[in-house]
């Protein structure tokens, strides 16, 4: 008696996202899990008993078909077999074999669950039977040998050894093993029991070893390995297009499970319709489409080659493809999906989105709206690439990745147009690594690199500023890595060109240069000896008799100091407090410094920033700093006849430009080591201490503090604004008797930094206090007006 075993205990790696929730025998072919296909197939072969072995997702196929099958040829008997341990495509057989499905004279006819095939089980059969063979290999011709297990054989059909998936030079035939197998009990025993054994690896050489007859059986019917999810479509169409035989009818090239939905579209055969599915007006559909059961395909929507699952959505004016929709999956209104895309099931595809080809998206993800989709999409949400205070910030390698460096670079490279562009990194492998893949994006655009390798940010900014650049990327690695883009003069970029980077970054429109007209990157390692020179040239005189030690949370700029100031003749160490001397602090990747001395105690970088102005303003010079530097600065420009130039942080127009310009010969503003070198030699000139150059500065104390934004940040600071002085461009500051309060959004709005500025650290916390209880309340207010 000849009885069926069907292996269905693949997990489908390849046809992920189709195969995340469902094993492969359930995914879907024409409205239809593939392995009815199968059971319909015996059932024409009068195969009427078949076991299911199981493995991944159990439970999806046992619960499904029940213990018997009733198609169109008739009924099946199934028994199912689940696997605890691995024991490989024989071992699972044998597993099925020895717990009393099989007798000990029947023959089983082993067939994989994945693939689609209309091969005569019947001719099979006979053929096994008429060579007396232990084991009998169906096997059939492929147009590309090199993806399949080959086998080999003589004129009597008796197989003479395998090749799996060999190159070229080693595919003697294109006679591919379909994994349908007729095994005789006699091979059966051959099988070891609960341990992993596979047929080609294990099986089919031990039987050739022994001498026992294992043959070949050449088919030409139709047989499709369902391996990824090209063939997945491809077979479908092969479906429609009546290239394998199955119990479909069609009419008019159109096949149906009830009459077609009503309304003013066009079908364009050969087209398969599930039940109840909507079709607007105006849609087109086919040729070569599947609508499974439930799906919606809105007003003006385009679908072609495309595969749509259950309760899959197309909305109005939406394109589609070559690709596929998994159960559930969303595409909204004007977007597009490309050949191989493929969208997980409950996955939703944002308005006017596009889906790249061979894109993937993970089951319960989403795109955005406007955005373009140009990686595979696994875990988390995909959130636009946007611009926060830092820059492009994320976790190194799940959302800031090399990938994502390499788009930045052409983004940035197109906006550039062929101009110089700066290139710099922390030291560490991750920001030397994404670094390439950023130098790649931009050398694609046919842009310049200058590429000035591992440095710290005030040093970067030097560099950009001192080579007359106008552009500059520099990536701070780490655990959570940071893209920041810098302009001329070493500042922050402008918002138009963080936009155009955004958009470019969204829509996936990059520049391309030809073959012959990418640049190689320009080493200017050597630039980091220049800004050396640069700290030691501002204390012309030397700095001995000085002593010092220098701290502080990163390494490179407290050792570049510290060898800046040993080469001044500053003594280091420890020991430079007892001494009489100064500690001081680099902060922010050195571009903030604080001061610690015993007369003068410990001194806020906001006050040593404060005191490098007032160096600035005795030499009768103005001074530029951002929005946010103390008000009480422009008091003290006053008193020395000077003025206080302030710039922005993101500017949208060209309002600070003369600001700008002024802040790109002030390095030392946003420089710690500069402010350290320069507060030095200004002791050491004046012969004063550290308190005696305090004194000259006005009391006061900064404190800053960051606190949600639950509304439109526009609106706040309209309402704020109310009494209010308003900044030019960014943010609004509030004066009361007892300080000052500045309130800006952060770049994605989602955020409000305070920043208060008083007599004393405990008012300057009060007043933040306060204006976070009147923010509180503000929002209420908002929340109620909306009700």
């Amino acid at each position: 008696m000849i009885k069926a075993v069907i292996m269905a205990g693949g997990e489908g790696k390849r046809l992920r996202p189709l195969t995340c929730d469902q094993p492969k025998p359930m995914a879907r072919l024409c409205g239809r899990p593939v392995m009815t296909y199968l059971l319909d197939l015996l059932g024409e072969h009068d195969i009427r008993e078949a076991a299911v072995t199981l493995r991944y997702l159990p439970s999806a196929i046992s619960e499904y078909f029940g213990e018997r099958y009733a198609g169109e040829q008739g009924e099946v008997a199934l028994s199912f077999f689940e696997e605890d341990q691995p024991l490989g495509t024989a071992g699972s057989v044998k597993n099925a074999a020895s717990s009393g499905f099989a007798g000990e004279k029947d023959t089983l006819l082993v067939i994989s669950g994945d693939a689609l095939t209309d091969v005569d089980l019947t001719a099979a059969v006979r053929h096994h039977q008429e060579k007396k063979a232990a084991a009998t290999i169906v096997v059939t011709h492929v147009d590309d040998p090199r993806e399949y297990g080959l086998v080999a054989f003589g004129g009597d059909g008796r197989v003479t050894g395998f090749v799996e998936k060999p190159g070229w030079a080693q595919a003697a035939t294109d006679l591919a093993n379909t994994g349908i197998y007729l095994l005789s009990p006699e091979a059966l025993r051959h099988i070891p029991e609960g341990t992993e054994f596979d047929f080609a690896k294990d099986l089919f050489p031990l039987l050739l070893e022994k001498g026992l007859p294992v043959c070949a059986y050449v088919t030409d019917r139709y047989w499709c390995d369902i391996g990824d999810l090209n063939s997945y479509v491809a077979c479908q169409r092969d479906i429609l297009e009546g290239r394998v035989r199955t119990v479909r009818k069609a009419e008019g090239g159109v096949y149906t499970e009830e009459a077609l939905p009503s309304g003013a579209f066009e079908l364009i055969p050969p087209v398969y319709i599930g039940r109840n599915v909507h079709i607007g007006t105006a849609a087109s559909v086919g040729p070569f489409a599947v609508l499974d059961d439930g799906c919606h395909i809105g007003n003006s929507a385009r679908v072609k080659g495309s595969v749509l699952l259950p309760a899959a959505y197309v909305g109005d004016r939406a394109s589609l493809s070559g690709a596929l929709l998994c159960h559930g999956a969303s595409v909204r209104r004007g977007s597009s999906l490309f050949e191989g895309a493929a969208v997980g099931f409950d996955s939703v595809v944002g308005e006017n989105a596009t889906v790249r080809p061979g894109v993937k998206i993970w089951p319960e993800k989403e795109i955005p709206a406007g955005t373009a989709a140009v990686e595979h999409l696994r875990a988390g949400r995909r959130r636009p690439s946007q611009f926060d205070d830092a820059g492009l910030t994320g976790e190194t390698g799940v959302e800031l990745t090399p990938e994502l460096c390499a788009r930045f670079g052409a983004a940035v490279g197109g906006l550039a147009r062929g101009e110089r562009i700066a290139v710099g990194y922390s030291h560490d492998r991750a920001a030397a690594a994404l670094t390439m893949a950023l130098t790649s994006g931009i050398l694609s655009t046919g842009g310049q690199v200058w590429d000035f390798g591992p440095c710290i940010e005030p040093q970067f900014d030097f560099f950009v500023n001192f080579g007359h650049l106008h552009t500059g990327v520099y990536i701070a690695g780490g655990p959570k890595a940071c893209l920041r883009l810098v302009a001329t003069g070493g500042l922050p970029a402008g918002r138009g060109a963080e936009r155009a980077v955004e958009a470019s970054l969204a829509g996936g429109d990059f520049v391309r240069a030809g073959w012959d007209s990418v640049r190689e990157a320009v080493d200017m390692s050597g630039m980091c000896q220049l800004y050396r020179q640069e700290l030691v040239g501002m204390a012309p005189h030397g700095l001995s008799g000085l002593c010092c030690e220098v701290r502080g949370s990163d390494y490179e700029p407290v050792r570049l100091l510290s060898s800046v100031l040993e080469t001044l003749g500053c003594r280091l160490g420890g020991e430079a407090l007892a001494a009489g001397g100064l500690r001081l602090h680099l902060g922010a990747g050195g571009r903030c410094l604080s001061l610690f001395d015993e007369k003068a105690g410990y001194v806020w970088p906001d006050r040593v920033a404060a005191l490098n102005c007032l160096f600035e303003l005795e030499d009768g010079h103005d001074v530029a700093l951002p929005c946010d530097a103390p008000v009480c600065l422009e008091a003290l420009a006053e008193q020395h006849g000077r003025q206080i130039r302030r710039y922005l942080t993101c500017p949208a127009g060209k309002d600070d430009q003369k600001a700008r310009s002024l802040a790109a010969g002030q390095m030392w503003v946003r420089d710690g080591l500069m402010m350290a070198v320069r507060l030095l030699n200004r002791m050491k000139q004046e012969r004063r201490t550290l308190t005696g150059l305090m004194e000259r500065l006005p009391v006061f104390a900064v404190t800053s503090r960051t606190v949600d934004c639950r509304e439109n940040p526009g609106r706040v600071l309209r309402r704020l604004a109310d009494g209010a002085e308003g900044t030019p461009g960014e943010g609004t500051r509030i004066r009361t008797r007892a300080g000052v309060v500045f309130i800006r959004p952060t770049k994605l709005g989602r955020q409000l930094v305070l920043t208060a500025e008083a007599a004393d650290m405990e008012t300057a916390a009060e007043l933040c206090g306060e204006l976070e209880k009147k923010l509180d309340t503000l929002f209420l207010d908002i929340d109620r007006e909306k009700k």
